[in-house]
């Protein structure tokens, strides 16, 4: 009973070998047919010969056959695998087939049971036709397909074989002897090296009905003798016979000959534009450089020191008539043959001012180089010594004080000496501090005043430079002077008395008029003093520059100015001795202003050098003057005015080192230090200023878009119910548009702040106005005038918009838009190449069908048109990027060069217009070609595109990293809240923040092991940290909102007022409140009072952690992330305001729903996306990360739970 159940299923699996094998067999004959097809037409024009085309198909059907019948015997050998058809075929089988087959597999006697599973089996394969789980019908059609195509494909090989004997009986019909009207074009001519040559003949002859010989043939000779024959084809039905020369390299003749006719012998010549094929630098450094002279190979860019010798040296790729250096002003530097070789060129340059030249090459028969190369020769300048001298400003010393003076030097060719020049009681003097500073080295040096042993006296003036010696670009010695300071001799005795501070305002300092009169006087004359000195500086010779006489003037001026004050100041002095200081300063400035006149008349400047020593002696008299006596308070305001002389300025150091009876509030003076680099930290406003700008500009367009819709519905209301909802909704937009305002405000401050007020001053002005308008919308909506309400609000959306784009061009960089755009116009070039492609192959495809017609050809000139016409635009915006970055990015400028320079060798533009030719006379073959050149060509620029933007866009796996570590510290600060304000008996975290997405349950090998980012942290926050230890715990010292800095008051968020502003009803100072003490009434007062400080929610770090996620939204490139940061972010907005217009305790699932989770899922997103783009071989990455489908989510919840439970 086995072996007759074994048989009926193996004689299915035959049947299923038998249908495969059929299927097999129609298929390769049916390619095999197709191909044929696709061949004969080339078989019959005499392109490819017939017979052996044809024997190589059938080896090839036959060859497939062997390889189908070996491939059909060995599947369905697999018993199982037919009882599984089987099973399929007749379910009622119930898988006792599958059972009886294993049971087969036994070598054990069957049991009862087993032995009616086998008997059933049998019976039913009695009582019905296993075979049919092949049915018959397949097996006919297979058959039928498979004996059919082989037919077909018989017959196809059979034209193909009989081809060529038609051909031969064709030629041998026609006359020996046939006179020819031939055109043969281009005839003698000449050809650019490396070109293509197409060859035609037009057969003119009428009786023969347009018909032209077969078998004709392009035969090439060269002139070594060497002949090439290549077959000339028919194009379509036209009495035209063609032949194409991919590449001419070396003079030819070529002849037309077929078995009838022949043509003449015609020539071709080749020649080459001159071209630039290397250029060489040579450069010759002046001597103080101590530079060794160089040779810079294969540029077309140097840089070098002023006053350098440049040599270039241009390779030619054959003799010319005339090269010559073009500059851009006009100016042509002919060169001229050099010895290293035939076709070298050399001119030599003195770099004294960078210049950008272009190659103008003109050959013997008068042609020029296409393509001029650009050599570009920028100069360094020797910029004079630089000297940073610490702690420069001005100061006050006691007569026995020893006064510092510490400076840093450096010069990038190296400095002679570098010294001390000071002025004190009428007397210069210098002191040499160093000499021979080594090149490219800083040095530090120094030097202690003892005034002590120069005797200084009080209200003596101590004048002191540095100054430091080099060799200049013309060779001599040039003297560089630092700004003048001054050390001003205090009296011993100084007397500060405390007086009663003012309710606010600036510490006061008060004196007798004529003592303040003095200490303004004195101001001006020191910088009096200043502004002669800067003129004197800048002095080379004896006599005055041109420029230098307004600045003369202006002193002249200013000194008058100085003396007409001296005279009011003499009329309230009473006594002797300060009438005797007024007499000698009044002649000091009166010897000045005369010595200024004789140097402004004169012309020389040993006048100015007089001029300035009578200066200083009367700067000396005005310190006599000064008061000793001065009434002071403290107030809780820092001084941050800008008004008062500079000596008050100084003194305030002194004032607030004075024990007054009154305690500052330290609680508001304390600060954060700043650990930021100052260049990053100008970054990180301008983006947080640029994401404020883009998210005011959308929000100010969703609330124009509703209030014109509501406008409209205005309009439209008949009835009181229907006006009353329209009120309704616009008071609620007057809301969102108050918000608004607060925001711009917010803003405002932040461009208004210390760190940021010279940066952005204007964009606080422009900001200014656009507030302006934001409040007229808000009035508008208040008095529900729709109207001008969307009329102010378009205003503020176009400036938020214009403000947003300047911005997004400070943040940015100069070159990283128009190299994005560069790149897209690359890759959309290449991308259109790749369909021109496609369009070509079709139409190739439908002319061998017959079926070609005009519309495709001119679709394809047209987009071969507009092809070459971007191409040419991307080129001239590459040439023009170039220009604008060698100075800012001169790698950026070198790499696109590099592209720009491989585009134009590789001729992508010709080979684009010989593709046009080529299919407008018909050679599609040759046509593909050329096409397939330029397509190369296009992806060569795009690849280099993409090189070279990497210079300026950089890599965006740093920026995930940084967005990591930053979403690890917002979510442990937001979890740390939500812990924080749980009852003491659920302290735990909440379910859904236990059970969390089962993704991030799942074993996530990355919340341990992670990025660097996530143990190590970024090594500048980790060193803030360090420094404060106050930040590290979420928030402030002493209740100080996070993120607050200098200057800016202590404030709540979203402008309202501080917990601490002793003007609020039921606030109190910090460090002032007792236990027991604090009001009840306010429920957002107590709630911030339990948080933490820097609590994000609740507390007053909210505007750090947003502006923190906001850094996260910028340096997040993918658009979907960046939307996601942003709704988390607009999400905790609400919950705050909402805080604070309810004054409620936050609803934590609702904090957990909208802004932990989702926070913790972007967490986890980017840390994917970051390992997937920095691919590091020891990173661990997690296997099936793949989200929960939202279907399953909360069966996947429950899962875990009744894990957890043991369930």
């Amino acid at each position: 009973m086995n072996d007759t159940l074994l048989t009926r299923v193996t004689d299915v699996g035959r049947r299923f070998r038998k249908r495969r094998f059929q299927w097999l067999i129609a298929l390769i004959a049916i390619l095999v047919t197709l191909l044929g097809a696709l061949i004969l037409p080339s078989v019959r024009s005499g392109n490819l010969p017939g017979t052996s085309t044809a024997i190589s198909l059938g080896g090839l059907a036959v060859f497939a056959i062997l390889v189908a019948a070996a491939i059909s015997l060995r599947s369905f050998r697999n018993l199982r695998k037919v009882a599984s058809e089987i099973e399929t075929t007749f379910p009622s089988l119930q898988q006792r087939l599958l059972t009886a087959i294993s049971l087969m597999d036994e070598e054990q006697a069957l049991g009862f049971l087993q032995k009616q599973v086998v008997r059933e089996v049998s019976d039913h394969s009695r009582e019905n036709s296993w075979a049919e789980a092949v049915p018959s019908s397949q097996m006919r059609l297979s058959r039928f397909l498979g004996f059919g195509s082989v037919i077909l494909m018989v017959a196809v090989l059979a034209m193909l074989f009989f081809a060529d004997g038609s051909q031969r009986r064709a030629g041998a019909t026609m006359p020996k002897s046939q006179s020819w009207t031939v055109k043969v074009e281009p005839g003698d001519t000449e050809v650019e090296r490396g070109n293509s040559l197409v060859v035609t003949a037009r057969f003119l002859s009428e009786e023969l009905g347009g018909s032209v010989p077969p078998d004709a043939e392009l035969v090439l000779t060269a002139s070594d003798g060497a002949e090439r024959r290549i077959a000339m084809t028919q194009n379509l039905k036209d009495p035209i016979l063609g032949g194409f020369v991919s590449s001419v390299e070396e003079p030819f003749t070529y002849q037309i000959v077929a078995p009838t006719w022949q043509s003449e012998t015609y020539s071709v010549e080749v020649f080459e534009f001159p071209a630039l094929v290397r250029s060489d630098a040579e450069l010759d450094y002046p001597d103080y450089t101590q530079l060794d002279d160089k040779r810079v190979e294969d540029t077309v860019r140097v840089a070098a020191v002023e006053g350098t010798q440049l040599e270039w040296i241009c390779f030619l790729n054959k003799p010319v008539q005339s090269a010559e250096l073009v500059e851009e002003g006009g100016t042509r530097i002919a060169l001229v043959s050099s010895a290293d070789a035939d076709t070298a060129m050399t001119a030599a340059i003195e770099m004294r001012v960078s210049q950008r030249f272009t190659l103008s090459l003109v050959d013997a028969q008068g042609r020029q180089n296409q393509y001029p190369a650009e050599l570009v020769s920028r100069v360094i300048p020797n910029v004079p010594p630089k000297l940073k001298i610490a702690a420069a400003s001005d100061t006050s010393v006691s007569p026995l004080e020893e006064f510092p003076i510490a400076a840093e030097v450096y010069d990038d060719f190296g400095i002679r000496r570098v010294g001390l020049a000071y002025s004190f009681v009428g007397k210069n003097h210098e002191v040499v501090l160093a000499e021979n500073v080594s090149r490219g080295a800083s040095e530090k040096v120094s030097h202690l005043i003892e005034f002590e042993e120069l005797g200084a006296e009080p209200d003596q003036l101590f004048a002191y430079h540095l100054f430091a010696e080099d060799i200049g670009p013309d060779g001599l010695l040039r003297r560089t002077e630092s700004d003048m300071y001054f050390a001003d001799v205090r009296p011993f005795e100084q007397i500060f008395r405390e007086g009663e501070a003012p309710p606010s305002g600036p510490p006061s300092q008060q004196q007798s008029p004529s003592g303040q009169e003095a200490e303004e006087l004195a101001d001006l004359q020191k910088e009096i003093i200043n502004a002669t000195w800067r003129v004197i500086r800048d002095q080379v010779g004896e006599t005055l520059k041109e420029e230098s006489f307004e600045g003369v003037g202006l002193v002249l001026e200013a000194q008058n100015e100085a003396l007409n004050k001296l005279e009011e100041l003499a009329q309230e002095v009473d006594d002797s001795k300060s009438i005797l200081f007024v007499d000698q300063t009044r002649a000091s400035m009166q010897s000045a202003i005369t010595l200024l006149e004789r140097s402004l008349g004169g012309n020389r400047t040993d006048s100015l050098n007089e001029a300035l020593t009578a200066e200083q002696e009367a700067y000396a008299g005005l310190l006599k003057l000064r008061s000793r006596e001065f009434e002071v308070s403290r107030s809780e305001q820092q001084n941050q005015s800008s008004s008062g002389s500079a000596s008050q300025r100084r003194r305030q150091q002194q004032l607030d080192e004075l024990e007054l009876d009154e305690d500052e509030n330290r609680y508001e003076t304390q600060q954060q230090a700043q650990t930021n680099d100052p260049q990053q930290q100008q970054e990180r406003e301008n983006r947080q200023i640029l994401s404020r700008l883009r998210e005011l500009a959308r929000r100010q367009e969703d609330l124009n878009k509703q209030i014109a819709q509501l406008q409209s519905s205005l309009e439209a209301a008949k009835t009181p119910e229907e006006k009353a909802e329209v009120e309704r909704q616009l008071k609620r937009l007057r809301e969102q548009q108050q918000e608004l305002l607060r925001e711009t405000d917010e803003m405002s401050e932040r461009m208004q702040s210390p760190e940021n007020q010279e940066a952005m001053q204007q964009a606080s002005e422009q900001l200014q106005e656009t507030r302006e308008n934001v409040r007229q919308a808000a009035e508008a909506l208040q008095e529900q005038d729709a109207s001008k309400a969307l009329s102010s609000g378009k205003r503020a959306e176009r400036q938020l918009e214009q403000m947003r784009d300047e911005f997004r061009q400070k943040a940015s960089g100069q070159f990283n838009d128009a190299m994005r755009q560069m790149s897209s116009d690359a890759q959309q070039l290449e991308e259109q190449q790749r369909e021109l492609a496609e369009l070509i192959q079709r139409d190739q495809q439908n002319q061998s069908s017959g079926l070609r017609d005009g519309e495709p050809q001119q679709e394809i000139e047209e987009k071969i048109t507009r092809q070459r016409e971007e191409l040419s635009e991307l080129q001239q915006e590459m040439q023009e990027t170039i220009e604008q970055a060698e100075e800012a990015e001169p790698l950026l400028a070198e790499k696109l060069y590099d592209s720009f320079r491989e585009s134009q060798q590789r001729q992508i533009d010709r080979r684009l217009g010989q593709t046009s030719e080529l299919l407008r006379r018909g050679f599609d073959q040759q046509a593909a070609v050329a096409e397939e050149m330029a397509r190369e060509g296009i992806e060569g620029l795009s690849d280099g595109l993409e090189e070279a933007a990497s210079a300026v866009l950089g890599d965006e796996t740093e920026g995930l990293k940084r967005s990591l570590a930053e979403l690890d510290q917002l979510t442990e600060t937001l979890e740390n809240e939500m812990r924080a304000a749980q009852p003491p008996s659920d302290q735990q975290r909440p379910p859904s923040d236990q059970q969390g997405d089962p993704s991030d349950q799942q074993g996530d090998p990355s919340d341990q092991q992670g990025p660097p980012s996530d143990q190590q942290g970024d090594p500048s926050e980790s060193q803030s940290l360090r420094a404060n230890p106050s930040q590290a715990q979420g928030g402030q010292p002493n209740g100080q909102p996070s993120g607050q800095q200098d200057g800016q008051p202590n404030e709540g968020q979203n402008g309202q007022p501080s917990q601490s502003d002793p003007q609020q009803p039921g606030n109190q100072q910090p460090g002032n409140q007792q236990p027991g003490n604090q009001q009840a009434g306010n429920s957002i007062t107590q709630l911030a009072a339990d948080s933490p400080s820097g609590s994000p929610i609740t507390g007053n770090g909210f505007r750090d952690w947003s502006d923190r996620l906001r850094d996260v939204e910028e340096m997040l490139e993918s658009p979907e992330l960046r939307s996601r940061a942003n709704r988390i972010r607009d999400r905790a907005r609400d919950i705050r305001v909402d805080l604070q217009r309810k004054s409620e305790a936050p609803q934590w699932d609702l904090v957990e729903e909208m802004i932990a989770k989702p926070l913790r899922e972007l967490r986890r997103d980017v840390q994917e996306e970051w390992m997937r783009r920095s691919a590091e071989k020891n990173s661990l990455v997690p296997i099936d990360r793949d989200p929960v489908p939202k279907e399953y989510a909360d069966a996947v919840h429950r899962y875990y739970e009744n894990l957890g439970s043991g369930r």
